[in-house]
């Protein structure tokens, strides 16, 4: 059923507007909603209809195909720039998901930024997200109405107003104060944003033909923020050098992190404070470096591939200075986060198996109203679970998959997922599991499945194994 909430009501057969408080709105002819199997729908319909303001921070974490990456209707390949998102939803009172006829098409009308109203065209494709592809696809066009686009589908999905670019790219780097290169920087890149590397170098496609701005924002990188950079229209192929953006110095805080016997050990950190995740970043090597606000009581969580958590509180300096924290240990033998089963069948009887998760990650995608795990040792091992909503429980649920040695499953047959902690971002979703897997060399059974993933950021992807 629809996560989402409900935010307007019509009756299929005398249609209805589902209107906006920004002035966008969607259009329903009388007797053009169908079920999925195609049949005419008569009776009351449940709408999500959302706006999505490109202009907006978090724009690229919430888009679906937040590199805005597109196909165009000649098959060529482009970039886009989007004017306004409406994202559109409709289910019966009881949850059967519904949609409308290519018949009947229904209106949409998109609120343009105010930002961008000049510089909108007065004509426009339509985007639909193809999540087979991971591509959104031209569908249709819409005209500018005043400060609104206006057009007309065949169907709902999100539905994106967008001007396609060739592709072409900008380059940049992010220092501090005194010169260092800072890893890990999220930089917003017109739309779409790029992360810093190592050497604090960034890389981001971009459209040709718009304008737009390149900056380090406040909300995305531990308070670290800079001055925006505009960067002209750009021209197919080009290779446009942003120049340098030196960050003001903030505190940071280092350390190690190691066993009892001295060995570094490799996993994820999550930064807090405010009350709320700041970061998540892993640490190959054992060894981090994590800018952060000043004077702040924040919380370091550590998560190592075996299992063992370190967990601490410092209070940050109030200059920017660095704060070494040294080693770090947890000698108390203790696994507090493990993934593990249990597999019978296909040449196994009754075999435990532990993973070194190297990827243990979870995500509530916004989009399927599904929450996604995914853990990955260093070896071939892995599995991937998919659970209703976001939130504890036991869920009766065939979507998963599952890697050990050469034995590869590629559905679940039957599978009961029991979520005991479902924490919130930065903290840990934990349960169990069992089922049955297909595979190519018969069914096989997993008992005592256990998981233990760092919930990341809530998404608009469908989770990947899914697609």
């Amino acid at each position: 059923m629809m996560q989402k909430t409900i935010t307007h009501s019509i009756n299929s057969t005398t249609g209805g507007s589902a209107d906006l408080s920004n002035g966008s709105k969607v259009e329903i002819q009388p007797g053009s909603v169908v079920k999925s199997d195609g049949t005419s729908y008569s009776g009351q319909v449940n709408m999500s209809v959302v706006y999505m303001d490109p202009t907006d921070v978090k724009f690229s974490e919430t888009v679906a195909g937040g590199d805005m990456m597109a196909r165009r209707s000649d098959s060529s390949d482009a970039v886009l720039f989007s004017y306004g998102i409406l994202k559109v939803e409709m289910e019966s009172p009881s949850g059967e998901k519904l949609n409308v006829t290519g018949g009947k098409p229904s209106t949409i009308t998109t609120t343009i930024p105010a930002s961008l109203v000049a510089s909108a065209p007065a004509t426009i494709p339509l985007w639909y997200f193809d999540e087979n592809t991971g591509l959104w696809r031209e569908e249709g066009t819409a005209t500018k109405q005043g400060n609104k686009y206006v057009g007309t589908v065949n169907h709902f999905t999100d539905w994106n107003n967008d001007y396609p670019g060739y592709l072409t790219r900008v380059e940049g780097k992010v220092v501090d104060c005194q010169g260092t290169p800072i890893p890990g920087v999220v930089v917003k890149v017109g739309q779409t944003i790029a992360v810093t590397d190592e050497a604090g170098n960034y890389v981001r496609t971009v459209p040709t033909g718009v304008e737009f701005e390149i900056s380090v924002e406040a909300t995305q990188n531990f308070g670290m923020s800079s001055t925006p950079v505009q960067i002209p229209a750009l021209t197919q192929n080009q290779v446009y050098q942003v120049p340098l953006c030196q960050l003001a110095c903030f505190p940071y805080i280092t350390g190690t992190f190691k066993d009892c016997s001295g060995n570094n050990i490799y996993g994820t950190l999550s930064v807090f404070w405010d009350n709320r995740n700041q970061g998540i970043m892993p640490t190959q090597t054992g060894g981090f470096r994590v800018y952060v606000a000043p004077n702040k009581q924040a919380r370091l969580k550590f998560t190592s591939y075996s299992g063992t958590v370190i967990d601490t509180v410092v209070q940050t300096p109030s200059s920017p200075v660095e704060l070494n924290l040294g080693n770090l240990r947890n000698c108390s033998g203790v696994v507090q986060c493990e993934n593990s089963f249990v597999i019978t069948g296909a040449g196994y009887n009754n075999k435990y198996v532990r993973l070194q998760s190297a990827v243990a990650i979870g995500y509530y995608s916004v989009k399927d109203s599904v929450t996604g795990l995914t853990c990955a040792a260093m070896d071939t091992t892995s599995f991937s679970l998919v659970f209703p909503g976001k939130t504890t429980g036991s869920f009766a649920w065939q979507s998963g998959a599952l890697t050990y040695k050469t034995l590869n499953t590629f559905a679940a047959k039957t599978i009961n997922i029991n979520v005991t902690e479902y924490g919130a971002v930065g903290e840990e979703i934990k349960g169990t599991f069992e089922g049955t897997f297909q595979s190519t060399s018969g069914p096989v059974t997993i008992t005592n499945g256990k998981f233990c993933v760092i919930r990341h950021p809530d998404s608009q992807l469908k989770p990947e194994f899914l697609k």
